[in-house]
């Protein structure tokens, strides 16, 4: 009986012993182990690089690509790990942006974190698609309604509102009162976004009277009607939602009018840069802003004076010399700082949208050498700016920084 027992537990020991060979030797399905590093990393998004918005913006999707290679190059990317970076066309249209943004969205591997360098329209549009797909999102739109409510968008600069309110400050500072203040901006996103009643109430609240509002089209060459409507409701200064392009136009029109030295003009963050300058030249002396970034002829800035030298050496067309190729690698290496506390507190194989903001929001007035950033969870925009003035081919500070008025829509304050 003995005899039997052992000899089948033998044959039950070869029997296990085969089974496990086999399973051994069967093909086995690959898991990535929880905080492996992956190949590469992806930051995606959009620019208007063709159409009306191409001068400004398609400079600013090359000076990402260029910021990102450089993080490559003297950092070894993010945590070791190549950064990639697509930016496909958008247009500044909401249609073709959206159907870019659904494609881009699915990719793989997939990109957590986007940017889009485009119209305040398509940022507005796709607000909610940012939050609902779980993607944060860093762009320069400082329209209201592209970050409001507070969800997954993050702005690099001071908003529309709030840099209406910074300049309004610096009026009431500055000139005798009363102060009667005409706008003139774009019938747009971008443009109306500093036609609110914070904004309103606000420049009441100081002694600045807005005592005409006119808008124009985006492709509207002509602005000496609205121009001269502002003129004869008294206005002693004019204030222009616009950037690029539109700048100029209200510029050529006040030329044309002889308006300038018997008005005097300002202009919101975007309006303060180099396109501008570089085509409307003389008639741009005078024009003061609101600005949240270092400027080009800050030589004294080491970090001015290194991408000075940097922009030279590669021998960029001089139309690129604006805002982005300035600015741009410090953006890139806050991001890729983001992206590395992130991974240190969550580890790889929690990287996501949530992870990032996380991070994003711990930023606390933090001087950078190219600007000052602050954000938190219910307001995702930096509200620090100087007031900055074209003269003599340069732009230059003419205050010191600086917080400015939080003007963003009373139902999105706690």
């Amino acid at each position: 009986m003995i005899k039997r027992i052992s000899r089948f537990a033998w044959v039950v020991a070869l029997v296990l012993v085969a089974l496990t060979l086999a399973l051994s030797c069967a093909p086995k399905e690959q898991v990535t182990p929880a905080g492996k590093k992956p190949t590469e990393i992806w930051l995606r998004g959009s620019a208007a690089m063709t159409g009306i918005y191409a001068a400004s913006l398609l400079p600013a999707a090359e000076a990402i690509k260029e910021a990102v290679d450089l993080i490559n190059t003297e950092r070894g990317g993010i945590d070791g790990v190549p950064w990639k970076v697509e930016l496909l066309d958008d247009a500044g249209d909401v249609a073709k942006a959206t159907a870019t943004y659904e494609q881009l969205k699915v990719k793989e591997p997939r990109a957590n974190m986007m940017v889009f360098m485009t119209t305040s329209g398509v940022a507005e549009a796709l607000r909610e698609r940012f939050n609902e797909d779980k993607i944060c999102v860093m762009l320069p739109s400082g329209s209201a309604t592209a970050i409001y409510p507070a969800g997954n968008t993050f702005c690099i600069v001071i908003s529309h509102p709030d840099g209406f309110g910074f300049f309004i400050d610096w009026l009431a500072e500055t000139q005798p009162k009363p102060v009667k203040l005409g706008l003139l901006n774009w019938d747009s996103t971008f443009g109306r976004s500093i036609m609110t009643d914070e904004c309103t109430n606000y420049a009441k609240s100081k002694g600045v009277d807005i005592v005409a509002t006119e808008l124009f089209g985006i492709r509207e060459m002509d602005l000496t009607t609205q121009l001269t409507k502002i003129k004869n409701a008294g206005a002693t200064w004019v204030f222009t939602n616009t950037l690029g392009f539109g700048t100029v136009t209200v510029l050529k029109s006040v030329d044309a009018l002889g308006l300038k030295g018997k008005m005097n003009f300002a202009g919101g963050h975007f309006a303060m840069d180099y396109d501008v300058l570089r085509v409307a030249e003389a008639l741009t002396e005078g024009f003061v802003g609101p600005h949240s970034m270092v400027t080009w002829d800050e030589a004294d800035n080491p970090y001015v004076a290194e991408r000075r030298k940097a922009f030279d050496a590669a021998e960029r067309p001089d139309s690129y010399r604006a805002q982005p190729f300035l600015v741009f690698k410090g953006w890139m290496t806050y991001v890729a700082d983001i992206h590395e506390a992130a991974i240190e507190e969550v580890g790889w194989e929690n990287l996501d949208a949530e992870a990032f903001k996380a991070q994003i929001v711990k930023t606390k007035d933090l001087k950078l050498p190219w600007t000052i950033l602050n954000y938190s969870a219910d307001k995702p925009e930096t509200n620090w700016a100087r007031m900055v003035q074209f003269k003599g081919g340069k732009v230059l500070p003419i205050t010191d920084w600086r917080k400015a008025p939080d003007l963003r829509p009373a139902q999105y304050k706690k």
